[in-house]
């Protein structure tokens, strides 16, 4: 109050020219009993947040019902309300406790302890703890809540949730974000972003790539998803070179519900979801489902979707445990439509198609086929330029109280994976089958046009653990194992000239099988109550092998053994309680993929990152500004040259040095209860030094 009348009785001054003191000591009179009346008729409460082991709970929102004013609880789990009422109508809310609602009449009571209960959401959510970044973690991320996923669930790829991100880039084959979907964070390809679902890894054990389209209309059995953009805090399956994305799906509610959606939009596209919950049956059961259909004719000639899903979960919950068991599968037919549109077709330039015709030895259906179409040209023409695949994901979670504030999960998982591309060759060599020529009368056919099937029939299993001790000072010590086994091979299922013995009998045939597993220790360390230092030590293996032969008939015979350290680092500064800022340093390795031993003339070497990050976040009245500086420094990255090899694979090579820099604007602002908005910015420069690009002519 001090304060507040020191200021007055300046501004008064100010307003008496005459210097007489009268009309400033009237003034100051009245302002005194105003504010004294104002001082008097406010009420404080004070509150204090904690869970039933008596630990404070920070970060509760504490919403004023009638005020309609949000606090937060401190670290201390304290917090306080000034009010002009005699009673305020509380309600208290935290990720992973039951929401409490509580009135207090003020006029009996201005102090109160809350305590919250753990609910079914936190053991459900536990299984993804030690992949995800927090409030005190110094990394840049950012989550999305199942409100906004509802909102933007429309049937298009994944991808398109996360859209609004910083430093994302796009891509969609079909050209309406349905079927083969891309993503690029920072400028890497998703090879270089590590993937989980439940904090199991998605990644391509062989190729590190995830192929979105596997999981039709995952998003509707999704629940929360975390981008994170560098190296951020992966932990399970290959190194993140980009970004991490962490999905969790399943939804535990204590509500029966039973519910069917459907959408349509441009280009024949429909979605059909039809799924349930059980709600909570006698506090310790819950089932949930979902059955979806997609279909779309696409954007681009002929480059159809049909895709088939289903989600499973059965959660029992007690006390101290969980158990739950997940069963999920896609199974995807798609045209192809890997082929870009040429740019002399965007420009409409007659001369320069010709050049692409003449160039590329188009025949005359091909070259009538890019001559006469549109903007939504596509290369492929054969009726059943098809790709198909099925993935089923088999999930076990494991989650144990132990004693107070402490916590083990172990999570066990198996995928299965398998399908094939079919494709046209035409006047294709006899002889890359391993087929002598054929003798038709007098003549000897050594080409002919051919129906394949390029096979891919895989397995992938392990485990996942976690052991969790929330203390002030937080620890997380976790690991995993996995093991793959890919099978490729490729058969004829038809030929012009071809005899029917011919047919589905494999043309090539090689085997892959790569194990890996990792050690880490996560420790949060609390200075004082503005400073956090994080640690994470992290040990990787990686043994991968191949033998046989490939699609291009050279010989598949490659051993790696790879062992990693990756450390991180980083401090976290509160300057107060609306304002952070954090900087962290971390280094993640990477092995080859198999088209790097397979189609490289020279041994690849493993690559390496070391991202330096300096980030500040801001809340402010109806929302969050956070601005990021990024620098990520590899060694030996391994990038496309332009050469191909003695069969026509392209080749990857180690690039010494090359590194991304930039920095990170994001800004959510809520207007009010229906409107939003979203605006972020990233301004980056990518560089390669000392790296020669071959182009052939």
């Amino acid at each position: 109050m001090g304060c507040l009348l020191y200021q007055a009785e300046s501004k008064l001054k100010k307003t008496d020219p005459d210097n007489t003191g009268v009309v400033n000591m009237k003034h100051l009179i009245f302002f005194i009993f105003f504010i004294a009346n104002q001082c008097l008729s406010q009420s404080l409460f004070k509150g204090k947040v904690i869970s039933k082991n008596r630990v404070p709970i920070q970060n509760v929102n504490i919403l004023d019902s009638v005020a309609q004013k949000v606090v937060v609880s401190d670290k201390e789990g304290n917090f306080i309300i000034r009010t002009n009422k005699s009673q305020i109508h509380l309600i208290l809310s935290s990720v992973g406790y039951e929401t409490i609602r509580s009135s207090v009449n003020l006029k009996e009571e201005t102090e109160k302890i809350f305590i919250l209960v753990e609910g079914i959401y936190l053991k459900d959510s536990i299984k993804i703890y030690s992949t995800r970044a927090n409030q005190k973690t110094p990394f840049a991320y950012k989550n999305i809540g199942e409100k906004r996923i509802e909102l933007l669930n429309n049937g298009k790829g994944l991808p398109y949730l996360l859209q609004h991100t910083p430093s994302i880039v796009l891509t969609s084959d079909a050209g309406n974000a349905i079927g083969y979907t891309g993503i690029r964070i920072r400028g890497s390809d998703p090879t270089r972003i590590n993937v989980t679902i439940n904090g199991i890894p998605l990644n391509d054990a062989e190729s590190h790539g995830v192929f979105w389209v596997n999981l039709p209309d995952i998003i509707s059995s999704t629940n929360n998803i975390q981008i994170q953009r560098g190296i951020g805090t992966s932990t399970n399956g290959s190194g993140a070179f980009g970004g991490t994305i962490n999905i969790k799906t399943g939804t535990p509610s204590k509500e029966k519900t039973i519910s069917y959606n459907t959408s349509m939009g441009s280009y024949k596209t429909t979605k059909h979801t039809f799924s349930f919950n059980s709600g909570l049956i006698n506090k310790k059961w819950n089932f949930e489902g979902r059955l979806s259909k997609i279909y779309s004719d696409g954007y681009v000639d002929r480059s159809f979707s049909d895709l088939k899903s289903y989600y499973l979960a059965a959660n029992y919950f007690t006390r101290r445990s969980s158990l739950q068991m997940i069963n999920f599968s896609g199974k995807e037919k798609t045209y192809q439509s890997w082929w870009g549109t040429p740019e002399a077709k965007i420009n409409n330039d007659i001369s320069e198609m010709n050049k692409v015709i003449v160039n590329n030895s188009y025949s005359d259906q091909q070259a009538k086929n890019l001559l006469e179409s549109g903007r939504t040209f596509n290369y492929y023409l054969y009726e059943n330029q098809t790709d198909n695949y099925q993935q089923d994901h088999y999930q076990l979670h494991l989650n144990q109280d132990l004693f107070n504030n402490s916590n083990f999960n172990i999570s066990l998982h198996y995928t299965y994976g398998r399908g094939y591309y079919e494709e046209m060759q035409i006047n294709d060599k006899l002889s890359n089958y391993n087929l002598a020529n054929i003798v038709i009368g007098n003549k000897s056919i050594a080409s002919s046009d051919i129906i394949r099937q390029r096979w891919l029939d895989n397995d992938f299993y392990g485990l996942v653990f976690s052991y969790i001790l929330k203390k002030e000072n937080e620890l997380i010590v976790g690991g995993a194992w996995n093991k793959y086994v890919g099978n490729h091979f490729g058969k004829i299922i038809w030929g012009q000239y071809l005899p029917i013995e011919f047919f589905n009998k494999n043309y090539y045939n090689n085997k892959s099988i790569k194990k890996d597993g990792n050690f880490f220790v996560k420790k949060i360390v609390f200075i004082n109550n503005k400073i956090k230092i994080f640690t994470d030590l992290q040990t990787r293996f990686a043994i991968h092998s191949g033998e046989g032969t490939d699609n291009k008939k050279q010989f598949v015979n490659f051993q790696s053994n790879y062992l990693f350290f990756n450390p991180k680092l980083g401090v976290n500064y509160s300057i107060s309680e609306k304002s952070q800022l954090y900087v962290s340093y971390a280094r993640s390795n990477r092995e080859p993929v198999r088209s790097d031993f397979v189609d490289s003339i020279k041994k690849p070497k493993h690559e390496t990152l070391f991202d330096y990050e300096i980030g500040f976040k801001q809340k402010i009245k109806k929302g969050t500004i956070n601005i990021n500086f990024y620098w990520m420094q590899y060694k030996n990255q391994l990038l496309l040259t332009g050469e191909v090899n003695d069969v026509g694979g392209y080749i990857r090579k180690n690039a010494e040095k090359s590194k991304r820099f930039g920095v990170e604007f994001e800004n959510n602002l809520i207007i009010n209860s229906q409107l939003s908005m979203d605006n972020n910015i990233t301004l980056a420069k990518n560089l390669v030094f000392n790296y020669n690009e071959i182009i052939y002519d």
